[in-house]
């Protein structure tokens, strides 16, 4: 009797358990709506690629649901906003690169099986972008350099929506710190061009 009830218990568990670890993976949008812009004093925003997205390996910038580029062109539009008051210059952003590279872990796996299969690979996010203020002739008044690398192991033993929800998630950590670094230098070093913020 005691032996059945146990059992009973020990089943009831396992199965309350393994439910409450399937989580949902749902892949959100990554978004600007609510972070605070800044005016400076420019007379346009201009958001220049100099990335070329490569489709080989090991670049997967092409099938995640959002790329770097992308991303960082919708936050400088959401985040650096332009009005002239002394300066009729520019404020440009430029895309130096903004990759995601997938290096499978074991050298038995080929880029085509990562995401096919349940291979366990490295993830490498790698943001260089330049943020100039130009005058009138197109002269850099001001600069800033942003650099933010980023790398985390995705093991074997996950599902392939459980992948591209952490490769998801890790831009979404990825643009965080981007826009933390951008922010603190731009007003270190724009202080004086800042109209608001």
């Amino acid at each position: 009797m005691y032996k059945k009830s146990y059992f009973i218990l020990l089943l009831t568990l396992y199965l309350f358990c393994g439910c409450a670890t399937n989580k949902n993976y749902l892949i959100q949008d990554i978004n600007f709506d609510n972070h605070k812009s800044f005016t400076i004093d420019a007379a346009r925003l201009i958001v220049e690629q100099e990335y070329n997205t490569n489709i080989s390996y090991p670049y997967i910038d092409h099938l995640v649901k959002q790329d770097l580029v992308s991303l960082v062109s919708s936050w400088s539009i959401a985040r650096l906003n332009t009005e002239t008051l002394n300066n009729i210059g520019n404020l440009k952003v430029i895309i130096n690169e903004a990759s995601i590279k997938a290096l499978p872990i074991s050298d038995n796996n080929k880029i085509e099986e990562l995401f096919m299969s349940n291979a366990a690979v490295n993830i490498e996010m790698k943001l260089d972008v330049n943020i100039d203020l130009l005058n009138e002739k197109g002269n850099r008044i001001s600069y800033v350099n942003i650099k933010v690398f980023k790398s985390q192991e995705l093991g074997g033993n996950i599902s392939l929506l459980e992948k591209d929800y952490k490769i998801q998630e890790m831009s979404r950590y990825m643009m965080t710190d981007f826009d933390s670094l951008a922010i603190n230098k731009i007003k270190e070093v724009f202080n004086k061009r800042i109209l608001s913020n």
